[in-house]
């Protein structure tokens, strides 16, 4: 399990709410699954961390195909159908565009150097 991406900013990261912002934590499980919590019941106890959403990516057509499926599922309700895409949105563009990954990679390899 690899801890992979922590939500930061607004604009690329974090979405805003009527009461504030929230931050999220993911777990990546090979081949293609993704785990999102509250980053605050993360760092409370990570062992108990219920996930809000998971999504699962199918890359399984992308080389003859050009098309890779993505399931989605919210868990829990505290977390709203359109927050939940543009939570999904958002890490698939940072995993697939080089210049965003940079922030992913910086914060797995090199967590003190990550802004």
């Amino acid at each position: 399990l690899v801890l992979s991406w922590i939500a930061k900013q607004e604009s690329r990261f974090c979405r805003e709410r009527r009461n504030g912002f929230f931050m999220m934590v993911s777990q990546f499980q090979s081949p293609g699954h993704f785990l999102m919590a509250y980053l605050e019941d993360y760092k409370m106890d990570p062992q108990s961390a219920t996930p809000l959403l998971t999504f699962s990516v199918f890359d399984d057509l992308a080389d003859n195909k050009d098309v890779v499926l993505v399931r989605a599922d919210i868990l829990n309700k505290s977390i709203q159908d359109d927050e939940g895409r543009k939570v999904v949105r958002s890490v698939l563009d940072n995993y697939r565009d080089e210049e965003h990954f940079v922030v992913v990679k910086t914060f797995n390899e090199r967590p003190d150097a990550f802004d």
